[in-house]
């Protein structure tokens, strides 16, 4: 039997293995939360972080350079200036010169965006724009026991995650799987988990009372002594999917517990070990649920994991049926990366799986201090890094890993904190690192990310046992990874697609654009009102003419009414109505030139955030079917059916936000937008409003003109990626609409 069980406790250091003490009474009553708080912060030396906040002020500075003097007025700059600003109905005053002919210029207006505006468009200035404050590059983290978490600093032996920081946060998007003994819904990690799924067939070994089920709930693994037997002791419930779980994903910068290493990643929980371990037909299954793939009388998962994190193992080499899983969930393309604990028995990975498997990232441990191996590790060959696995010292407690855990010694009890050592921690500190990698790059292929974690590892110590030829490349340094990855990504990875709207945020609510990218064009559909105030909308196909400039031809389109069965294509009559010009400052920020019927007006632009934004990138994945966010433009299916309608959707977080644009009663251009909840897996449902405002070219633009009034409901069923109904009731009418994403540059572009 413990040739095909995979146990927990072969991938901890046993004779080190501890929980920072609960002081149990004679009931078996652990001591309350506050009291562990007090021993912990005794025992870290925890520190206090203070964070200085910016005094608001009610001016603008400004950059500003004015044209040359062409009229040898002997104007001063101050006068200038201060002709300038009169001339835009501005307040200047001249703080003082700049080297290259700039000046440092200050507004009485609290209002930038406005202030920009006006004194572009004044002829005697170059230039002008906003002068903003800048920091040092340095993440600010307050979780209550970071001090404990030594892992996380850029000492020799830790991983760097501060500096990993400083380029991401990770994305709400990446999803990792945690194949352990499912999880306890600790507070430190609030709003990380999605719905999993036990995975146990063996009614005694899951503890629960039953098989294979939804609930990937922990609940206790312990051992009784009248249980024990062969190389199944006794012992208490370990909590160990909880503490790999809360390396990847505990809740940072929230002042309390631990530090996750991704922010944002979503975490799968998928319970396969139980009372005494696991079989690997359990695990085998476990992995490709993680991945997507279909298992025998268990429900699709819907959320298919983009790092499958196994800190589990056991004796003898990787068996026959591992390798076949491993590659379908590869092919399947969602997921990037398989990581696994190297193991806990001191001796060659070659020996023990699913580590010595192909296609697995082995992770072996090192010493927090020296970088040494750590006694315990696994080593060899086999292995492709390391990481710090810990090694629980009662008179030295820092030198563990602190994970999240529960008091309860069988049943769970309350939340916790506990000191561990092994290989099954260090695992979930690669996997983390790779979903903060795949936040910044996600096309990445698992052989590029293999590449960059080697490529990038820190060399051991000097004096470390480790070398190249037992540990791996080196001791992983998560912020060269994630920085490596971020320069790997092609340059198509800056990516405008989404909801833009006027900057400031919500300066002008009320209109926006969708921009849908794709290659070298972008498809815009602009969003705002007519002469009348009704809801208007025009497109636009803009073409790249330059580094981040894209234009185009501003186009009005008339077509059937919305409820029009059948919906007839060819009676959709676009017309051009102007131009327009898209001209990017980054990846958040642009400016919206235009000329219709006319009329010249120049808006700047920024991303609408209502969420977790996710990462766009064209090409990333040929088949769109495969994709877990849905942020696009839709339109019906089969593609080319009925052209001339479509619906634009952001998606953030587990909200959508449809822009739905076709035509009213009378044939003319018509919007509707709804902001669609989770209404279970695949389904999003929300109100449909129609919006009424003031004219394109109001100036200004009063957004407490704007009106929305519902006018009936929308609901967005997914089957994947790439295909899903839209349901919708407007007035009177209901219909239905199978919907797909309209590529117009091959292959499409993915967020996630």
């Amino acid at each position: 039997m413990a040739d095909e069980i995979g146990d927990p406790r072969t991938e901890r250091e046993r004779h080190a293995y501890a929980l920072i003490p609960t002081h149990q009474t004679a009931a078996g009553v652990s001591r309350p939360r506050s009291s562990m708080h007090k021993a912990l912060h005794l025992a870290l030396g925890l520190g206090v972080a203070l964070m200085l906040c910016g005094v608001a002020h009610a001016d603008t500075r400004l950059i500003v350079r004015l044209r040359a003097d062409t009229a040898k007025s002997g104007m001063t700059t101050k006068a200038r200036i201060a002709k300038a600003g009169a001339a835009s109905g501005l307040a200047l005053s001249h703080v003082r010169p700049m080297a290259v002919g700039f000046d440092v210029v200050s507004a009485a207006s609290d209002e930038a965006g406005d202030v920009v505006r006006k004194l572009r468009a004044n002829p005697d200035v170059e230039f002008v724009d906003v002068d903003r404050l800048r920091h040092a590059e340095q993440a600010v983290v307050n979780d209550e026991f970071l001090s404990g978490q030594k892992y996380l600093t850029n000492d020799p032996a830790s991983i760097n995650a501060f500096s990993a920081w400083q380029t991401t946060h990770g994305s709400s998007n990446t999803v990792v799987a945690v194949v352990d003994t499912g999880y306890r819904p600790h507070a430190a990690m609030v709003g990380r988990f999605l719905p999993g799924y036990d995975m146990i067939s063996d009614p005694t070994r899951a503890n629960d009372g039953d098989g294979r089920d939804a609930d990937a709930s922990d609940p206790g693994d312990w051992v009784l002594p009248s249980e024990a037997s062969g190389d199944c002791s006794a012992r208490n419930s370990t909590w160990h999917g909880t503490g790999v779980a809360g390396i990847i994903a505990a809740n940072t910068n929230d002042g309390r517990w631990t530090a996750g290493i991704d922010w944002n990643a979503k975490v799968l929980p998928v319970r396969v070990l139980g009372k005494c371990g696991g079989w690997d037909s359990d695990i085998v299954d476990g992995i490709a649920w993680a991945a997507g793939l279909a298992v025998p009388g268990v429900p699709p998962n819907p959320t298919p994991a983009h790092v499958i994190n196994l800190s589990l193992g056991g004796d003898r080499a990787c068996p026959s049926y591992y390798p076949p899983v491993i590659a379908a969930a590869y092919a399947r393309g969602v997921t990037r990366a398989i990581v696994a604990a190297a193991g806990n028995e001191s001796s060659d990975v070659a020996g023990h799986s699913p580590a010595s498997c192909p296609g697995v990232i082995a992770v072996a441990s090192t010493t927090t201090v020296t970088g040494n191996l750590a006694r315990y590790s696994n080593f060899g060959a086999g292995i492709t890094l390391s990481a710090p696995g810990g090694t629980y010292v009662p008179a030295l407690p820092t030198q563990g890993t602190l994970v999240l855990s529960n008091t309860g010694p069988t049943l769970p009890g309350d939340d916790t904190v506990g000191s561990e050592g092994g290989t099954s921690f260090s695992a979930p500190m690669v996997s983390a690192t790779i979903s903060l990698m795949l936040a910044v790059a996600p096309a990445l292929s698992p052989t590029q990310i293999v590449q960059i974690l080697q490529a990038t590892a820190k060399p051991f110590p000097a004096a470390s046992t480790c070398t190249t030829a037992i540990c791996g490349a080196g001791i992983l340094d998560a912020g060269a990874a994630v920085r490596a990855a971020a320069a790997l990504a092609p340059a198509s990875a800056t990516n405008y697609q989404g909801l833009w709207w006027a900057a400031p945020p919500g300066a002008e609510s009320g209109w926006g654009l969708n921009l849908a990218h794709q290659g070298d064009i972008i498809f815009a559909t602009w969003f705002t009102y007519d002469a009348t105030g009704k809801p208007w909308w025009l497109s636009m196909t803009a073409n790249k003419t330059a580094p981040n400039v894209y234009e185009g031809t501003l186009v009005q389109t008339q077509g059937p009414a919305f409820s029009a069965v059948p919906f007839n294509p060819a009676a959709v009559t676009p017309g051009p109505v102007g131009t327009a010009t898209l001209t990017f400052s980054d990846a958040n920020n642009a400016q919206f030139a235009y000329t219709l019927d006319g009329i010249s007006q120049v808006k700047s632009i920024t991303r609408e955030l209502f969420g977790t934004p996710p990462s766009c990138v064209f090409g990333a994945q040929p088949d769109l079917a495969l994709a877990t966010n849905y942020q696009d433009l839709w339109w019906a299916s089969p593609p080319g059916s009925e052209s001339g309608w479509g619906i634009n959707l952001t998606m953030q977080s587990n909200v959508i936000f449809a822009t739905w644009f076709t035509y009213d009663v009378d044939g003319t251009p018509l919007w509707l937008s709804a902001t669609a909840s989770s209404a279970g897996p695949g389904v999003y449902s929300g109100a449909l409003v129609r919006s009424t405002g003031p004219a394109f070219n109001s100036v200004p633009f009063n957004p407490a003109v704007v009106t929305r009034a519902p006018v009936g409901a929308a609901t967005f069923s997914f089957s994947d990626g790439n295909h899903a109904t839209f349901t919708y009731t407007v007035g009177s009418v209901t219909q239905s609409k199978a919907i797909t994403r309209e590529v117009f540059v091959s292959p499409g572009t993915l967020c996630q």
